[in-house]
């Protein structure tokens, strides 16, 4: 063989495929990286959908909780302001933004079927309560007059 055509050769030798193809990572990744954008924007805009939905439905006399564990129940509501008025105490009111009152506190219905699967306190003294209930610790009657408890 020449020197000519080994010269030659060798290019068309270096233009041909030598293993498996990465093509396909190319689309992959950017189904991947949308997806990645898309679902958590879809998510979020579930919750904005549900929080506004519980908003439109309080009115006066609702039970809440702010996004902050404040509970209340709703006096009066300015939606042109976005100010709510709660009652978080017998005589105590508080206005609050419209959209820190994020959750509608339930009827008390939940709470009461678990009260009654919960077991009874027992008496002690009572027939059935076992020993005797234990005496909490305490440090001063230990300790001896002038004893310090550093």
């Amino acid at each position: 063989m020449s020197p000519l055509l080994l010269v030659q050769s060798l290019p068309a030798q270096a233009a041909q495929p030598t293993g498996g193809s990465t093509a396909w990572l190319l689309p992959l990744m950017l189904v991947a990286m949308v997806l990645l954008l898309w679902l958590p924007m879809r998510r979020q805009k579930k919750a904005v959908a549900q929080v506004k939905e519980k908003q439109a439905a309080m009115g006066p006399g609702t039970e809440v909780m702010t996004n902050y564990g404040l509970y209340g129940t709703v006096r009066s509501i300015d939606r042109d302001t976005n100010k709510v008025v709660l009652e978080i105490a017998p005589g105590t009111a508080v206005t609050v933004h419209l959209q820190t009152v994020t959750t509608v506190v339930e009827d008390e219905a939940a709470p009461a079927a678990e009260t009654e699967a919960a077991p009874s306190v027992v008496e002690p003294g009572a027939p059935g309560a076992g020993s005797t209930p234990v005496e909490p610790l305490d440090d001063d009657a230990r300790r001896e007059p002038g004893q310090r408890n550093d």
